[in-house]
């Protein structure tokens, strides 16, 4: 949610992003904090995607084209 950095991972392994988020929340106090650095080197160490263009958000929701009448 703050740098995408969980929900690139769950679509990367194909899970959903909340166990993710879940497990580094659980880990964080038993590693003494260390998911928070791992956290914050994967956030200058993935590539960042923006292609809002292909989301299937709009894929899903949008109108076919209508076809070309000819006269």
């Amino acid at each position: 949610m703050l740098a995408g950095v969980c929900g690139g991972l769950g679509e990367y392994f194909g899970i959903d992003s909340t166990w993710i988020r879940l497990l580094f929340i659980f880990l964080t106090p038993l590693t003494y904090f260390l998911t928070i650095l791992v956290y914050v080197v994967c956030v200058f160490s993935f590539p960042e995607t923006r292609n809002i263009q292909e989301t299937d958000f709009r894929r899903k929701y949008r109108r076919p084209k209508a076809s070309k009448k000819y006269y």
